[in-house]
């Protein structure tokens, strides 16, 4: 599985409630950086996932992916859609992949009106 569809898995795994495939994705010492908070830990991160998250009712409509080809850094462009496909936010994702998944992700959103 390349960078991109790790990345893809990723979300899908989020979206779909499918937290052994996402802890399958993410590698030991993984971390999230969000505006709101950092989360420590593979096994963290997929707990606040499954339990913790604010609205677990929502989709990941990516829109673009830029790949840095020298590093395999990616960084996805996207919304977050509730349950009525409403636009809750935009966000860019950066991802930092090493050969056992998912080593890092820090999130940026636009709260704003447009």
């Amino acid at each position: 599985m390349d960078g991109a569809e790790r990345v893809r898995a990723y979300y899908r795994a989020i979206d779909e409630d499918e937290y052994g495939t996402l802890t399958r994705l993410l590698a030991g010492g993984f971390v999230h950086r969000r505006p709101d908070m950092t989360i420590e830990g593979r096994e963290e991160f997929v707990s606040f996932m499954k339990i913790d998250r604010p609205d677990r009712e929502t989709t990941h409509e990516i829109e673009s992916v830029y790949l840095e080809a020298d590093t395999g850094r990616l960084a996805i462009e996207g919304r977050l859609l509730d349950a009525d496909g409403g636009e809750w936010f935009r966000f860019v994702d950066t991802f930092e992949q090493v050969e056992s998944g998912i080593k890092s992700v820090r999130t940026y959103t636009d709260l704003g009106p447009d």
